[in-house]
């Protein structure tokens, strides 16, 4: 199954309501199956997401898990090496300025660098290694826009 994570916001007169939740992707839609109340406002933590993700294999199996796709507001290190060490595989979007170390050149750079030559539509899957907080990983990019002579890009 490809599973997704989300969160949600809001307030309901003085009352935070914070939903973290995992979903079902079928057919392009996310089906939500578990969900945690989070007591706080904001981002979830990486302890909350690793919970969520061991709660599903408590009740469904590890082998149930084909995928998960998250948007930016989850990465970090301890999350990724948490999704690496349990063999996870994963598609989490990254900011266009997220700094990625490329072991092969023993240099950091801005991640949108690795797809700056695209030209607008065109998408490029990296072919070698890199770091991301310290866990590797590989990434794929596609350049979206141009506005203001300012490229705009989506990486996972």
């Amino acid at each position: 199954m490809k599973l997704t994570i989300d969160r949600t916001n809001w307030k309901f007169g003085q009352t935070n309501i914070n939903i973290f939740m995992l979903g079902i992707v079928y057919k392009g839609v996310a089906f939500p199956l578990l969900f945690t109340m989070l007591d706080k406002r904001g981002n979830s933590s990486s302890q909350e997401r690793i919970a969520l993700i061991e709660r599903f294999v408590r009740l469904f199996g590890k082998e149930y898990i084909d995928s998960l796709v998250v948007d930016r507001e989850f990465v970090g290190e301890k999350w990724i090496g948490f999704l690496n060490h349990n063999q996870i595989r994963y598609h989490i979007r990254i900011r266009n300025n997220f700094m990625v170390y490329l072991p092969d050149k023993n240099k950091q750079i801005k991640a949108f660098w690795l797809f700056n030559n695209l030209k607008v539509g065109q998408y490029k899957h990296y072919d070698k290694i890199v770091s991301l907080n310290r866990e590797l990983c590989y990434i794929s990019g596609c350049k979206l826009h141009k506005e203001r002579g300012i490229s705009d890009y989506y990486i996972l």
